[in-house]
């Protein structure tokens, strides 16, 4: 072989062309709208997730430590709530790249755009104050290229 497969169609350089079958697209678009739907049904859902909340006193009174453990819950609480929202997110826009996929930019609705448009603005916002607290909260204001992945 010469580094290109032969009858399938795939060329080392990109040149083949990406083969989608309607039904596949379906099949993929149904099972993320399926795990959607699962995950806003689960505790893992962002409104589960923003009820459990645990008060400051759940953790002692009359000890620093156990102020400052309950900021640290807070604060973990709050980045796994945004993770969930950007994991819901996340989940329907590839939802909403399978019908691109199949249809084309122009064949979705203009509903459908915006969704994608909104989805996209939320993760760069995210992506700009994920950013921003890092910075912000490394030695000096500096930021690091450590990756402490937010905490």
């Amino acid at each position: 072989m010469t580094g290109q497969d032969q009858g399938s169609g795939y060329t080392p350089s990109g040149a083949g062309k990406l083969a989608k079958e309607p039904e596949t697209l379906k099949s993929f678009q149904d099972r993320i709208e399926d795990v959607l739907d699962k995950l806003e049904k689960s505790k893992a859902s962002s409104k589960s997730m923003g009820d459990q909340k645990v008060s400051t006193e759940a953790f002692g009174t009359g000890f620093g430590s156990a102020k400052d453990l309950a900021g640290l819950y807070d604060k973990v609480h709050e980045r796994l709530l945004a993770l969930s929202k950007v994991f819901g997110d996340q989940l329907e826009a590839t939802g909403l790249a399978a019908v691109i996929a199949e249809r084309g930019y122009d064949g979705i609705d203009a509903e459908e755009a915006e969704k994608l448009r909104a989805i996209q603005k939320r993760a760069q916002e995210y992506e700009r104050d994920r950013a921003a607290a890092q910075k912000a909260s490394a030695p000096g204001g500096q930021g690091t290229s450590g990756g402490n992945g937010g905490f």
